[in-house]
């Protein structure tokens, strides 16, 4: 191998490591459901805008049937769009050199632009796979779709294909090349210290912002008509409505206000890879030579709560603060956890926010839904965080001094949660529902929130069996579609069901006085319970599962 091919081996395996899964199991036997996973809403998106296709096959396409059109191809950009941005602000640090490798690679005669060029290459392959995976279908079947229509009939299937590939892929790179070029920025404005240190709060806001603009595409997708009719200034400041002019830059018919944002679109792709180009070049071996900068040996260190010394023995407290120490300096977990509630957030706002007449309004049923969402995605988020780990080689101490701990640590964990999760999270929305309900109903809100709240930690921690952020786990026993069905399920139900119920006990004092008592026995049967596990999993691995090591 060339000293090139070595380092792209090198840095593409770094998109595929993963230490926090267990001995047996491997990121590289799960990509393929992800991939799968990703591929799926392309397919199902394409099969769902089929009749609607074939509606406007049977009639003319006036001005309203092609803002109908538009709106159906307005989702493959959004969809590419978010999930390729969302990809490169999750690998935001993968792309740059860090302290390992200067003191490693820096030791070889290896050229800075041989480093760079092979850093770049594998992170654009590891991006042209998720952007295959995503448009796939879309590029294959949505051109078919639009043969269907007699004024694009005309253009051939080559033509029309080419401006689906244009769109979803345009839209692609300008989110890689954008979010790359503002990270050249940083990168020669700032020093390495400092940049790791913006890069987690960067990231979160990035990610977030990412899955906002592909939740919401219900809440832009139903404004576009009236948007376009009176040229809203919004359309200008969101690209993946620029890559829908792609298609009157090739197809018929053409609108000037779309073709002129498919020119904009064009520009904002060059102007992003200039910037990216010309801010990598000049900035990289000057990042390069400092990023010894980049060792953070400070330690934070978690104040004392009140929950702290409320833990009934030593091991618990020390679980409860263990924990509190890994939040406080693990910007990978604290990554994770923002991810998770932008998620929660994003979904929220589908529910609370409503588009009536081309006007944005809220309703009542969402925003009272809305903070029960928010606690079910912030204690399903840390149940996820929990599982893994900070530094998996240096669990052994929690390993030669566990002793049955598996109760103890589920009683740390869920302390853990109210205090870094539950609380904060409804203290945040406390002033939003005083604010919209005044202060008596907005108190009793909180109230039952933190109590509904509550008992959805002991379920969700029920056979939590082991110390968090400690513990590896096996890939080959997840199932993503599975998951995914359960999660739409559980906050559907919880977050309706219990706003449903909250809505029941405002007006009546006698139900308030049953209620909150039963809540309180519920938990406390939760926490009498006899545990089903003594020890602690520290394995992940399937018990069920054996290997022979034959070889």
């Amino acid at each position: 191998m060339t000293v090139f091919r070595r380092l792209l081996v090198l840095f593409q395996a770094r998109f595929f490591e993963n230490d926090t899964v267990s001995p047996d199991g491997g990121f590289e036997t799960n990509i393929w459901q992800v991939l799968g996973f990703l591929a799926a809403p392309g397919l199902f998106i394409t099969y769902l805008f089929m009749p609607w296709y074939l509606r406007l096959a049977t009639q003319h396409v006036d001005l309203a049937g092609q803002l109908a059109l538009r709106m159906f191809r307005l989702f493959f950009p959004a969809f590419s769009f978010a999930v390729v941005g969302f990809a490169t602000f999750f690998q935001w640090d993968k792309l740059l050199p860090d302290r390992r490798d200067f003191l490693i690679l820096g030791s070889f005669p290896i050229r800075l632009r041989t480093l760079l060029g092979a850093s770049v290459s594998a992170l654009l392959l590891f991006l042209l796979m998720l952007t295959a995976a995503i448009n796939l279908f879309p590029n294959i079947l949505a051109p078919l779709l639009s043969l269907m229509l007699p004024e694009v009939r005309a253009a051939g299937y080559w033509r029309v294909a080419g401006s689906q590939i244009g769109a979803t892929a345009g839209s692609s790179l300008f989110a890689f090349f954008a979010v790359a070029a503002f990270q050249g920025v940083l990168m020669n404005v700032t020093t390495p210290r400092v940049f790791r240190r913006m890069s987690p709060w960067i990231q979160a806001a990035g990610m977030s912002l990412m899955i906002l603009s592909l939740v919401l595409y219900p809440v832009y997708a139903m404004m576009l008509p009236v948007a376009a009719m009176t040229r809203a200034p919004w359309l200008w400041y969101f690209p993946p409505i620029w890559f829908t002019g792609w298609y009157d830059l090739l197809l018929p018919p053409t609108q000037p206000l779309f073709a002129s944002l498919g020119r904009l679109a064009c520009l904002a792709l060059a102007i992003a890879i200039g910037i990216f180009g010309l801010t990598w070049g000049l900035g990289f071996r000057r990042y390069y030579r400092r990023s010894l900068e980049t060792d953070d040996s400070g330690i934070h260190k978690p104040g004392r709560t009140f929950f702290g010394r409320l833990q009934s023995s030593f091991e618990e407290k020390s679980i409860f603060r263990f924990t509190g120490s890994i939040l406080a300096r693990s910007a990978v977990h604290r990554l994770f956890l923002a991810s998770y509630w932008s998620v929660g957030i994003s979904i929220g706002m589908l529910t609370a926010v409503v588009v009536r007449n081309g006007k944005v309004g809220c309703s009542d049923d969402g925003l009272r839904s809305f903070p029960l969402l928010i606690v079910f995605f912030v204690v399903s988020g840390f149940r996820a965080a929990f599982q893994f780990p900070a530094e998996l080689a240096s669990n052994w101490l929690f390993r030669i001094t566990e002793q049955n701990w598996a109760e103890t640590a589920r009683r740390a964990s869920r302390a853990r949660v109210l205090v870094n999760g539950l609380v904060p999270a409804l203290l945040a929305f406390l002033p939003l529902e005083i604010a919209k309900w005044g202060v008596m109903t907005g108190l009793f809100h909180a109230v039952f929130q933190l109590a509904s709240g509550a008992v959805l930690v002991e379920v969700l921690f029920w056979n939590f069996d082991k110390v968090p952020f400690t513990c590896s786990y096996f890939p080959g026993t997840i199932n993503l579609a599975l998951l995914a069905g359960i999660y739409i399920y559980g906050f559907t139900s919880y977050s309706f069901q219990m706003a449903d119920l909250e809505l029941a006990l405002e007006g009546s004092p006698l139900r308030m006085a049953l209620f909150f008592p039963a809540v309180t026995g519920v938990i406390v049967l939760f926490r009498r319970r006899q545990p089903t596990a003594d020890a602690v999993r520290f394995d992940g691995n399937d018990p069920e599962i054996q290997t022979l090591d034959l070889s």
